[in-house]
């Protein structure tokens, strides 16, 4: 196959990452497959609309039909005609879309003059009409330019960035990116597919990290801290160089590149002798750097990736990121591969004191983020992008499909709700069970999400990819009808195998995972049927969440839909609980309701229970507790806490805490998570404060500034989550015997049991008699701690299955 890529060249040329990302990959296909490619650089100017449409017309005009595929990524190029042409995105002209509002510019032209009018009128039809020849441009482009080089639209109407220049820029994009002229979108980063306007409504586009352009990153001490990038104001280096001012710790900043900035930068730095300004440095420099540094602080402004983060993580560095730092983001997982703080130098300073205090901690990071970015190459690039496979080209032997790249076994997941980010009980099983098992699997996850998300393809952990496919609108309908039928009760799990021929973007993406697979998961057993079609001969493994038929009889209303839907959920639940080779469940309570349902199954079965992660829950003892308290201005009353997702028992225990905080109204009663948006609007009293859905950082604080947390639950399957991460918090439980089943805590020495009708004087007592938790607290962590920590989890079910499974599974295993 032979490959054009197309991509502008900025006027004066500057070697930026565009220019090293589009080397990178056109060397990778040269050099490591049996095809090639030509990149054509382009000279393309944009200071003023006419130079602009000048450019967009002069790509237009291009003829590539002698090249097999044309990969574009950058404005003008994408302009270009090919009947097999590939978007690989790096950004759109941001100042016209998502930066076009610190312009303070109208959005639309208001204005009334008759030629803008018209040329309007031109745009609306061209993208109405199904012509997308870009023939058809080229009257369009003469009218524009003959209107502004004849004054008819005038200096102040056609400033760039202005509204009429924006609409023009968003119309050329428009037409560029019509569903009819792109074979495929793809992405450099979830921030940039998310942005606004960048891609055509409904389209699929995936997302594919690009590698650094170096290689050979290793990891040496950590005598500095270190980063790297063309100083100029997005990059805010002016940040980071600030928060030095508040770093406690005696450590060096060494800032490498060059840029307008500069003078301003070393001024600003004046006074720390800390703070050393290296100038350009050369590759090998640049790799030192990053080997020898504690941690890579790295700021930007809503980045559209930043290959520094990736360079820093394959030097086995944690990165110090800011929340609004967007592709940043999605590697840095807060405290886990670094740090994720608020644009600010206060809170840059604690993160970069912490990790100077604790440096066995950062070195720990560090090597969570290089397994983090372990699988970025361009080999990954070319297969997902352009389908090609690395290939020694003096062999010419194409092993497509025939190797991997792992050894480890495969192991596909299909699952009827996006997992990542893990937010809800369900999202946080999946996400770090999985993450445990890919030491020993290759994990992939393709779920399903609502139509207004976009298609995508992420590495969510080391090992675990997540594909992620939106219903179709069909799809969406289809179930909106059904939904109707039963108050609006969510449904998209019931109806999931009996609608996803409507989504055959899922079905597609499902089967092309389970190529080459060893074993297939139905996470819930909606999915049973689509997991048959996609690998009808791969061992198919259950992972029981709940009993469903319960979970949804207590959810649905008693009308004859309900009941339709109720079989549904029955044959499915049976056919996956018959026909699995494999059952795991949440609790041995449940394995034995599956088999009072449904009969005995001649299938292996073990016990999978629900943990916590240990990064994500820290101990806080109650004199901490008290300083948090105290620091939130939440001291004056006694505070507690429930916490849990939209969930039938949850609702029913909200009901009743609704209750408690009603006759208790000297106390403050919190309730996290989804939960309490179903009482969102509702006449609730005022000590009832519903916090809605947190981040982990979020639930951290709520859980290190409450006296009590408590689980009032009568009914449902499985066991809480919510138990786990009270109980490695470090806070007093109350809870009903039934919830805590699942886990083998012992009343009155983990948590105070209570029944539901003595819930509240049980609540008051504990505060009245000033009970002292601190013991119980302390086994409560240990039980936590030691046995329900995702890792100790993942270890006992790898054992289960090395030793209890089939011949064909142990050996997969």
């Amino acid at each position: 196959m032979n490959i054009a890529i197309i991509a502008p060249s900025s006027v004066p040329f500057v070697m930026g990452g565009a220019e090293h990302f589009w080397l990178g990959l056109q060397r990778y296909i040269n050099e490591e497959t049996t095809h090639n490619c030509e990149l054509f650089k382009i000279s393309s100017v944009g200071s003023n609309l006419l130079e602009i449409i000048s450019s967009y017309e002069k790509f237009s005009k291009l003829d590539f039909s002698s090249y097999d595929t044309v990969v574009t990524g950058k404005d003008p190029a994408w302009i270009v005609s090919h009947p097999s042409h590939i978007v690989y995105m790096l950004h759109k002209c941001r100042g016209v879309y998502d930066t076009y509002h610190f312009f303070n510019e109208p959005i639309e032209w208001t204005g009334k003059n008759p030629k803008i009018i018209e040329l309007n009128t031109m745009m609306s039809e061209l993208l109405r009409n199904d012509e997308i020849g870009n023939d058809s441009l080229c009257p369009f482009f003469d009218e524009l330019r003959k209107c502004l080089l004849e004054g008819s639209i005038d200096a102040h109407e056609a400033r760039f960035p202005g509204p009429f220049s924006r609409r023009i820029v968003h119309f050329l994009d428009d037409f560029s990116m019509k569903k009819g002229r792109i074979k495929a979108y793809y992405s450099i980063s979830d921030t940039v597919a998310r942005r606004a306007e960048y891609f055509p409504e409904g389209a699929k586009v995936e997302v594919v990290y690009p590698p650094p352009r170096m290689g050979e990153f290793y990891c040496g001490s950590d005598e500095h801290l270190f980063t790297v990038s063309r100083l100029d104001s997005p990059k805010r280096i002016d940040l980071i160089v600030e928060a030095m001012r508040h770093v406690k710790s005696d450590i060096p900043l060494i800032i490498g590149g060059d840029g307008p900035e500069r003078e301003r930068l070393l001024k600003l730095a004046e006074g720390d002798s800390r703070i050393r300004f290296v100038g350009s440095l050369s590759d090998d420099e640049v790799r030192e750097y990053y080997a020898n540094s504690l941690a890579v602080p790295f700021v930007p402004y809503d980045e559209d990736y930043g290959l520094i983060t990736v360079e820093a993580m394959k030097s086995s560095k944690p990165v110090i990121t800011a929340s609004d730092a967007g592709g940043v983001t999605e590697f840095v997982v807060h405290g886990e591969t670094g740090f994720c703080v608020p644009p600010n130098a206060v809170d840059l300073a604690s993160a970069i004191d912490y990790l100077c205090e604790h440096r066995s901690e950062a070195r720990r990071m560090g090597e969570r983020a290089a397994q983090k970015v372990a699988e970025i190459d361009w080999q990954s690039v070319g297969k997902q992008v352009l389908g090609i496979a690395r290939v020694a080209k003096t062999t010419r032997k194409l092993l497509s499909g025939t190797q991997r790249s792992s050894k480890k076994p495969r192991l596909v997941v299909a699952c009827t709700f996006p997992v990542y980010p893990p937010r809800g009980g369900g999202q946080s099983r999946i996400y770090n069970l999985y993450k445990e098992l890919a030491r020993e699997y290759d994990v992939t996850i393709v779920s399903i999400s609502n139509m207004e998300e976009s298609y995508r393809s992420l590495q969510i952990a080391p090992g675990v990819c997540e594909i992620t496919v939106p219903k179709s609108s069909a799809h969406q309908e289809a179930e909106n009808e059904l939904s109707k039928t039963v108050d609006w009760v969510p449904i998209t799990d019931i109806v999931a195998d009996k609608l996803m021929h409507l989504t055959p973007d899922y079905i597609d993406a499902l089967s092309k995972a389970c190529v080459d697979v060893d074993i297939v998961v139905a996470s819930g057993p909606y999915l049973v049927k689509t997991l048959r079609v996609a690998a009808p001969s791969a061992p198919l493994w259950y992972e029981a969440h709940n009993i469903e038929l319960l979970l949804k009889r207590d959810v649905l209303p008693n009308t004859d839909s309900a009941k339709v839907l109720l079989d549904m959920v029955a044959v499915t639940e049976a056919e996956a609980w018959l026909n699995s080779e494999l059952v795991y469940a949440c609790a041995e309570r449940d394995l034995q309701a599956l088999a009072e349902a449904y009969g005995p199954a001649a299938n292996h079965q073990i016990v999978v229970p629900n943990g916590f992660s240990k990064d994500d829950v820290t101990f806080t003892t109650a004199g901490g507790r008290r300083q948090v308290k105290a620091a939130l201005r939440t001291d004056r009353n006694p505070t507690v806490l429930f916490m849990g997702s939209w969930h039938g028992p949850n609702l029913e225990a909200v009901e009743q805490i609704a209750k408690y905080a009603k006759s208790l109204d000297t106390f403050t009663f919190l309730v996290a998570g989804s939960a309490g948006l179903k009482f969102k609007g509702e006449r609730l009293p005022s000590n009832l404060k519903l916090l809605g859905v947190l981040d982990d950082a979020e639930k951290q604080v709520v859980l290190s500034g409450v006296d009590l947390a408590i689980n009032p639950m009568v009914s449902g399957s499985g066991s809480n989550l919510k138990m786990l991460d009270y109980f490695a918090s470090g806070v007093p439980v109350i809870s009903t015997p039934f919830g805590a089943r699942g886990i083998d805590a012992v009343a009155g020495r983990h948590y105070l049991a209570s029944d539901i009708g003595e819930f509240q004087f049980a609540i008051l007592d504990f505060f009245a008699r000033a009970y002292d938790a601190s013991s119980m607290c302390a086994e409560a962590a240990e039980l936590a701690n030691k046995e329900y920590s995702w890792s100790a989890i993942a270890e006992k079910m790898l054992k289960e299955m090395r030793n209890r499974l089939p011949g064909r599974l142990a050996k997969a295993s």
